[in-house]
Formats: C-alpha cells, structure tokens, sequence
C-alpha cells in the first residue's frame, strides 16, 4: 500500500476565529469524500496572525478542538498553524495530528516573514513524520520554501510528500507556485501547498508532482482540493529519473563538492553589505508608517 487521499481546503478567512466553519468544512469533506484519509488547511487559517490569539502547544483549545475532529472523522489533520506561546515566546506552529486523535508531531515555522511577521520567533527543527504502509511526510509553513536549505532537510530525512500550509496575499503569488514545482522537481516528491481564500489570502493553492509537474492549481476563492497520491510513484521518479531523466537526490547524495557558505565561521561581504532587515522605504522619501 502506498496510495492516499489528501484533501486540499482553500477555505476564505478573516483576521479572528475561523474555527467553527472549519470544521463544518471537514465534516463536509469527510461526509463526500469517504476515501479521503488526511485533511491540510492553510498557515494560520484557523485564528489569523494577531498574536493575541496565541495559545499553548500543548494545552490549548485550538489543539484539543482539532484532535476531536480529527479522531471522529479518523483521518490525519494538519489544520494549519496558529501562533504558539511557549515560555514568553511566540511561533508559527503546524501541529500533526493522527486517526487517533493524538498529536504527534509540531512543527515551528524556521523563517517567519520579516520584516512583517515579527515578534515571532524561528523554530529550529525540521519535522517528518510517517503514515503506516504510505510513507514518509514532511512539514514546512510558507515562507521557509524561500529558502533551499528547510526542504533539503526534509528530502535528506526521507519526506516523500512535502505537505506546505501557506497565507499569502501578496502579488508575489505567481513566483510561490513555481517555487512549488522547482522544489518538487529538485527533490524528486510530492508538494502538497495550501493557501488560504480572501480576504486573508489569495487561494491560487497548487499540487507538484516529482517531476515538477502540476497536479492541480486552485483559482482564488473557496476550493476543496481532494486528490488521491500514490507514492510508489515518488519511488520509481527517485530510482530512475522522471521519465528516465535526472536523479538530483542521488547526485547530491554522491557529490564531494564543498559549499563554503555553509560552513560555520564562513563571512559574505556581499550579505554584509544588504544592511538589516527593514520594511522598505518610500519612493519619495515619504516615511513609511511603522
């Protein structure tokens, strides 16, 4: 067995509590689509990203909510993230939550979207986790697919289906889905990424397949996304190339190339030089508002 059903909710949100139409949503999606085996939402689709919302992993409503939901429907429910308070900090956290209603994995968004996401801080781990007789999932949260490095972890740790919650409103939207499929591409799985619909997002969610090929692309507004996945496929494209093409995980297994730049002590003048990181200026030397 190496097939599953992953349902896809692009579902439209506001700035608050969104969790009562949520879960009339998966109640939905489990009524229609019995096959259906795992349900992903958006990043922060739940209580949007006011910090005042921020709850206790574990401990918290939010968590308790979405572990009931998803031991009465027995499916695997990665709800989203929501803002997680621990210790007099915050993070963007996915929690992973089983058939059994247990949650068995967090995963803490590694690069939160500065200069706007602040008072968040970094998590520091990359998170997999398995589906018996499926395979090997990995968690990533929006913006850490800009950065290489959090999705060469998780193809290094085994994930076969990148599952990739995502708020994104901005018209840089386009750029995202070709990042989706470069990275399903470059890392021979699965690339599960959902947005959230207005007026917090703009939906445009989009499902990769290894070869970097698109599954399926969402429109703007509310959208259930319901596929079914069959990761043998994932292990064929990864032996043998996508269509007897390319084996980048072998290549990069098998490379004795160094990388400077990730060597610990190493300085870029060149990165130095960008200064900090701020919210951009006016044109007109207009001061932006803080």
């Amino acid at each position: 067995m190496s097939k599953i059903g992953i349902a896809g909710l692009q579902l439209e949100a506001i700035n608050g509590d969104n969790t009562d139409s949520i879960e009339a949503e998966i109640d939905a999606v489990a009524r229609r689509y019995q096959w259906v085996d795992m349900v992903v939402l958006g990043e922060l689709n739940a209580l949007g990203s006011n910090l005042k919302f921020a709850q206790p992993m574990p401990g918290g409503e939010f968590e308790a909510r979405f572990s009931e939901i998803a031991k009465r429907h027995g499916i695997w429910l990665i709800p989203g993230s929501i803002m997680e308070k621990s210790g007099g900090q915050y993070f963007n956290t996915a929690p992973v939550i089983n058939p059994d209603g247990e949650v068995i994995a967090r995963y803490r968004k590694q690069f939160p979207w500065l200069p706007y996401e602040n008072g968040v801080t970094p998590g520091t781990e990359a998170v997999v986790f398995d589906v018996p007789g499926v395979g090997r999932f990995g968690v990533s949260i929006c913006y850490d697919m800009w950065f290489p490095e959090t999705l060469r972890a998780l193809s290094c740790m085994g994930a076969e289906v990148i599952i990739h919650p995502t708020l994104t409103s901005t018209i840089d939207r386009e750029v995202e889905q070709c990042m989706v499929r470069a990275h399903a591409a470059s890392h021979q799985c699965y690339f599960f990424d959902v947005n959230v619909a207005g007026p917090l997002g703009v939906g445009q969610s989009i499902v990769a397949g290894p070869g970097g090929e698109v599954i399926h692309c969402a429109g703007r507004d509310r959208e259930i996304i319901p596929l079914r996945l069959d990761l043998s496929y994932v292990r064929d494209v990864r032996a043998n190339g996508w269509h007897g093409l390319g084996q980048p995980l072998k290549s990069f297994r098998d490379s004795t190339v160094p990388f400077p730049c990730y060597e610990k002590s190493y300085s870029s003048p060149a990165l130095d030089a960008l200064g900090p990181i701020k919210v951009a200026e006016a044109e007109t030397g207009r001061k932006t508002r803080e």
